[in-house]
């Protein structure tokens, strides 16, 4: 009776040792586990031509009204991973893009044209922190395709530190001191459009972005991050 105990319980035992192997193997190397999170999203319509624009993530209404040109969302909280993302126009017709969110990113989207019209999405991932509270942080796009040359910046009467920036180019995130204006051409032009210090708040960060047919007619829209 007690050799019938001692074999029946190293037998279980055995067993137990054996499939907690094969399930912590399995936890390790199965290629099928997801790791789940999420990423912060905000989508801009930056086609001139395009009025009115409601956009998808996965065929789910992202926004809660149409976008004009010019109009950007507040950013919304989605699933991260791969994500099909859908502009689509009053006249329905959509403009699609495949993206890729990492968890706890935060990214901005537009929707572009080059100049013969074609559309498509494009996304940039946003810098959130702000460490100097006495300076704006500002990154500068250029979503204009109109403009070989690129788009230069500048403050006041001092040289270019965005130079040359060519359709769908963002330069790096850079401190603007309280009560600079920044100057902004397009390259080889005399026409120069000003972006007031009084638009820009220390402690803020802003995305800036241009649009514009001619170099008479470019336009900065500025986009408050937080």
């Amino acid at each position: 009776m007690k050799i019938f105990t001692k074999r029946v319980s190293s037998y279980y035992l055995f067993l137990f040792i054996a499939t907690s192997t094969i399930l912590f193997s399995c936890s390790k190397t199965d290629p099928d586990v997801i790791v789940q999170g999420q990423s912060k999203l905000k989508v801009v319509n930056a086609v001139q031509t395009e009025t009115k624009q409601d956009v998808f993530i996965d065929n789910e209404r992202l926004t809660t009204s149409a976008l004009a040109f010019g109009e950007a969302s507040d950013y919304v909280k989605i699933p991260s991973g791969n994500r099909s993302l859908s502009y689509v126009g009053t006249n329905n017709t959509n403009t699609n893009g495949n993206l890729s969110f990492t968890p706890s990113i935060t990214y901005s989207t537009f929707l572009v044209a080059d100049r013969n019209g074609n559309r498509e999405i494009i996304s940039y991932e946003d810098n959130l922190s702000n460490a100097d509270m006495s300076t704006a942080k500002i990154r500068i796009l250029n979503l204009t395709p109109n403009f070989t040359t690129g788009i230069n910046i500048s403050i006041q009467s001092g040289s270019p530190f965005v130079n040359a920036l060519l359709f769908k180019e963002a330069s790096n995130y850079f401190n603007l001191e309280a009560g600079a204006d920044l100057r902004c051409n397009v390259v080889g032009s005399g026409s120069i459009k000003i972006v007031s210090a009084s638009q820009l708040i220390p402690g803020k960060i802003y995305s800036i972005w241009f649009s514009g047919l001619t170099a008479a007619t470019l336009t900065a829209h500025v986009i408050a991050d937080n």
